[in-house]
């Protein structure tokens, strides 16, 4: 890979991170942990197509990572959450 495709490839799940950050998916009516693996794959088909072009051995690896990263990226969201509200307790505790 040259240094534009791995400049594209991070730029695009910093893009992923933001999106998925601020998406929920209510139509799908699908757990906060699957809405990170989704949204990743959803947003990763158009380079699949173009890598599928030329290398039909990575578009598994390429998926595979996909979901991964979305569901990383989807439990930090999570946890992160869980975090806050921990922490707005023990600060609204403190204030009694």
């Amino acid at each position: 890979m040259d240094k534009a495709n791995c400049w594209s490839a991070f730029v695009q799940y910093v893009v992923v991170t933001f999106i998925i950050f601020n998406t929920t998916l209510p139509q799908l009516n699908v757990n906060d942990f699957l809405a990170g693996p989704i949204v990743s794959v959803l947003m990763t088909m158009p380079m699949v197509i173009m890598i599928a072009k030329n290398e039909k051995k990575a578009v598994p690896i390429v998926l595979v990572n996909a979901v991964i990263l979305g569901l990383i990226i989807a439990a930090i969201k999570h946890f992160r959450a869980s975090l806050g509200l921990i922490i707005t307790a023990i600060e609204h505790f403190r204030a009694l």
